[in-house]
């Protein structure tokens, strides 16, 4: 769509189109945003010098990562609430990897159920889990994973409390910023000036639903359904549970927020097949470095052939290159994708996909590698 050829075109139309309340989850971060915003300048320090004379040739995408051999060598990260910020994205995003053949990771916290994606996924589902306090209900999610032919399993591990999300508050985000968790007249007022995303919404039925963890919710409702789950997902994550879930998960298992190599090292220990290095976006803990920036120790450390995944920032298919420069076997990328269906509608993923492959092959070309070794030596390393 020549409308929308960048991410950054499709974000402002993706603002217009959301409820403020609403985008301000999408898009805020915690304190004063400087971890976002060291994550963005970071990554655009992060320079190729090309090389001349190749001819033509064609990038191979084709990437085999964790047993699976994918189109491309992204996926889609895990988003929590998503269906808040648009609806029905975990059934749009999950048709749309099964159709390319990339990765869709589900959260723990999302609007749709394990059973539902896994069964749109074809096999390139992914399951993300914020560890929960129950090893009863921690069992029973990797069971309904399993018998959802989920492929993978992401486990978080940079969420120890809820991060304050101070713009959020602001908004009057109901969801994730400590603000009640209710419908008022401002909220109302908003999703009535915002027609598409209301029309969207009517498939939720006015209600946002946690269809992963409501089977576990007290039958007596003594209390809210996010209190139930707040209790459940936070600081419940210890080397030792992450001992147990490997016990109990025999497929694929990632640790996702390793900033720190002592905490990779702690990872390859426990048996874990991979890590994705993260601060989350930026949006958990101000003061965090910029994920790109710890990715090369991280590699180092665990050597040249242990499975490392990238994620926070990504806004590009330079941005995705710069990262398997720095030594990722492949990347998740988050909002892109919730920009995307919420400028254009359920196909926007798709477009945004597409955005991507076209600027990894057109940079690719630009530098003079037909591969990621050879990527990796056009690495301007005096930045």
């Amino acid at each position: 769509m020549s409308k929308f050829p960048r991410i950054s075109d499709l974000e402002p139309a993706a603002a217009r189109n959301i409820p403020p309340f609403i985008h301000a989850y999408l898009e805020a971060g915690t304190g004063n945003g400087h971890a976002m915003s060291r994550n963005r300048k970071a990554l655009d320090k992060v320079t190729f010098t090309p090389e001349l004379m190749h001819g033509r040739f064609v990038p191979n995408l084709e990437t085999k990562f964790l047993g699976q051999t994918f189109s491309m060598p992204f996926g889609v990260a895990p988003i929590g609430l998503s269906s808040m910020i648009w609806p029905l994205s975990e059934h749009h995003l999950a048709a749309m990897a099964a159709k390319l053949n990339i990765p869709y990771t589900l959260s723990t916290v999302a609007g749709a159920s394990i059973e539902d994606i896994g069964s749109k996924c074809d096999g390139f589902g992914w399951f993300q889990l914020y560890a929960p306090h129950s090893r009863e209900i921690m069992c029973s999610l990797l069971e309904r994973a399993v018998s959802s032919n989920m492929q993978v399993l992401v486990v978080t591990g940079d969420v120890p409390g809820p991060s304050r999300r101070e713009d959020m508050r602001k908004a009057g985000a109901p969801i994730g910023s400590r603000n009640e968790t209710k419908m008022n007249l401002k909220m109302l007022l908003q999703i009535l000036q915002h027609p598409r995303w209301a029309l969207a919404a009517l498939e939720l039925k006015g209600k946002l639903r946690f269809k992963n963890m409501e089977p576990y919710v007290p039958r007596d409702k003594s209390k809210p359904i996010s209190e139930f789950i707040g209790e459940q997902l936070n600081g419940s994550l210890t080397w030792e549970y992450l001992s147990e879930i490997r016990k109990h998960w025999k497929g694929k298992l990632l640790l996702k927020g390793v900033m720190q190599k002592s905490d990779a090292m702690k990872a390859v220990d426990i048996g874990v097949d991979g890590i994705v290095v993260s601060n989350h976006g930026g949006r958990q803990f101000d003061g965090n470095p910029a994920s790109i920036s710890a990715l090369p120790s991280i590699r180092q450390a665990v050597g040249p052939k242990y499975p490392l995944v990238f994620d926070s920032g990504i806004r590009s298919g330079l941005d995705i290159l710069r990262a398997l420069a720095l030594g990722a076997d492949f990347v998740l990328v988050g909002r892109p994708f919730l920009y995307g269906l919420a400028a254009i509608g359920t196909h926007g993923g798709e477009h945004v996909a597409q955005i991507l492959e076209e600027e990894i092959i057109n940079a690719l070309l630009q530098i003079g590698a037909k591969n990621i070794p050879e990527l990796r030596q056009r690495l301007d390393l005096k930045n």
